[in-house]
């Protein structure tokens, strides 16, 4: 190379750089043929694996106690603007489920995955293997989908279905027991209100036996009968509110919602309290006599308690069926077939990443030796000053 030519060619450092790799082109023949080598041998050795899928159908509706109480409100609500009261959010969060401590140690035992993975007996790192294995999805279009990756593709369909298994069986349960508590929330708002029906009764015969008060004017009759029928409905809509408190929390959006109907009612219920017998059956209402009053205020709350009795009924005889049921709650789409194809390990890629980082470091070792080598002949004094700065043994 010419002195003109050596000139150029420092002052222009990727032109160096190009004529130093072609220098060192062996070195980078040899550091390829190796890394083909060593990535073709590594991905070998490397077991396939496998994945295997299941989805199901959560329920899309409930037909539940709390969609039989907003399915059988009367068109009285209407009066309120009230066209619909929303529909109840799934129960239980599926994959809440599925990531669960208890289902993880039901697969851990049943698939022996303690051996299966090598863990020693390690129950936590067995479940955090089967978790990095595991994956549960939402999709757009509803679908709940379960994968698991397995180096057995057969047991990674078994342990797919086993997932979805046990999750039907505790959505089940707990069905189940939101059921009962339903049931016995209903028996005692039912017995509550059917035994202090019994007891007005009791006191409104003994008031007629008393007073010779038998009867009510017609049309007294009928406003205390059509204001009953809304009493009997805010009663129903604050046992809906108490129930949704029970199962969602005082928080949820709905509880909220629910918590605005029944406040919305209050305030455009007339008759609200026993001094409020004007808003009822209007100013003669207030011309009774006491006696008169009194009679007005036992028919008007025997016949706020006669109509939610026949609201709860039905509820309360839904809770009972509901509480006998026992059927599963999820729809299986599609089974967990054993897979054919692996999943991994991708060996094209692991050759082709191997032998790229190979070669980026065999060129970056070249640059830099070559670059050490340039600047010690260049600067052989401040070299060898370096090179003692950085010695660890004493000068004698």
């Amino acid at each position: 190379m010419s002195e003109t030519q050596h000139t150029e060619s420092e002052s222009q450092p990727f032109v160096r750089s190009v004529f130093v790799i072609l220098r060192h082109w062996k070195l980078l023949a040899v550091t390829f043929v190796v890394a083909v080598a060593a990535s073709v041998a590594l991905s070998l050795s490397l077991s396939n694996w496998y994945t295997a899928t299941a989805t199901f159908l959560p329920p899309q509706g409930s037909s539940g106690l709390l969609e039989r109480v907003t399915g059988g409100l009367s068109s009285t609500l209407r009066t309120f603007g009230i066209s619909s009261l929303g529909s109840q959010g799934e129960g239980y969060n599926y994959i809440a489920i599925l990531q669960s401590r208890r289902i993880g140690e039901e697969l851990v035992r049943e698939f022996n995955l303690m051996e299966v993975y090598g863990t020693d007996g390690s129950m936590e790192d067995a479940l955090d293997e089967l978790e990095s294995n595991s994956s549960f999805e939402l999709a757009e279009d509803g679908r709940m989908v379960i994968s698991v990756t397995d180096y057995d593709p057969e047991r990674a369909a078994e342990m797919a279905e086993s997932y979805f298994r046990h999750l039907n069986d505790i959505s089940t349960e707990l069905n189940s027991i939101e059921a009962r508590n339903n049931r016995k929330f209903v028996e005692l708002q039912y017995t509550s209100t059917r035994d202090s029906l019994r007891e007005l009764e009791q006191q409104l015969a003994a008031f007629q036996e008393r007073t010779k008060i038998y009867a009510l004017k017609e049309q007294t009759e009928a406003a205390v009968s059509a204001a009953s029928e809304l009493y009997a409905q805010l009663g129903l809509q604050k046992v809906y509110l108490s129930m949704l408190e029970r199962n969602l929390g005082a928080d949820d959006a709905e509880v909220r919602a629910q918590r605005a109907i029944v406040e919305e009612m209050e305030q455009q219920i007339p008759g609200m309290g026993d001094n409020e017998l004007a808003g009822l059956v209007g100013r003669e209402g207030t011309d009774l006599p006491e006696e008169g009053l009194t009679y007005l205020r036992l028919y008007r709350d025997i016949e706020i308690l006669s109509k939610l009795q026949a609201f709860l009924l039905p509820m309360y005889q839904q809770a009972v069926i509901e509480e006998q049921k026992q059927m599963h709650v999820l729809v299986p789409l599609d089974r967990a077939e054993v897979p054919e194809r692996k999943a991994g390990p991708k060996r094209s890629f692991i050759v082709l990443g191997t032998v790229v980082l190979a070669l980026i470091l065999a060129v970056a070792f070249v640059l830099i030796r070559e670059r050490v080598q340039h600047y010690r002949a260049a600067y052989p004094d401040e070299w060898e000053s370096l090179r003692r700065s950085m010695s660890f043994r004493r000068e004698s």
